[in-house]
């Protein structure tokens, strides 16, 4: 077979990385990819184990990277807690402290700057 894995022989696992995403299939040259030039490639050589038992140091291998990636949801998950912060403080106006707005403020505006940053 050809690729990188292939140079590298059995029992060697090969991930390449680019712009944070994963090159598929591990099996493909690095001439298979359409890259922008010059190209920065991250490549992680492993010892793979035909094994079920995990050693000392190992991490079992959960499937494929981004699988269940809910990083994306972080902002607005963010965005609609603090939504809901703000509607209970406007709501009980009488009972909520200064320094309750205060500290809704500083993470309102922490908020913004993140989103408008990302």
């Amino acid at each position: 077979s050809s690729g990188i894995n292939a140079e590298y022989g059995e029992g060697k696992r090969v991930h390449m990385v680019y712009q944070g995403h994963l090159l598929r299939p591990d099996t493909a040259s690095l001439s298979e990819f359409t890259l922008d030039q010059p190209a920065i490639v991250i490549c992680q050589i492993s010892h793979h184990s035909q094994t079920t038992g995990l050693g000392p140091g190992t991490v079992p291998d959960r499937g494929t990277p981004g699988e269940m990636d809910l990083s994306g949801l972080f902002f607005p998950l963010l965005g609609i807690a603090l939504l809901a912060c703000w509607v209970a403080a406007l709501s009980f106006t009488p009972s909520i402290s200064f320094t309750f707005y205060f500290a809704l403020l500083v993470l309102s505006g922490l908020f913004l700057v993140g989103a408008l940053i990302s």
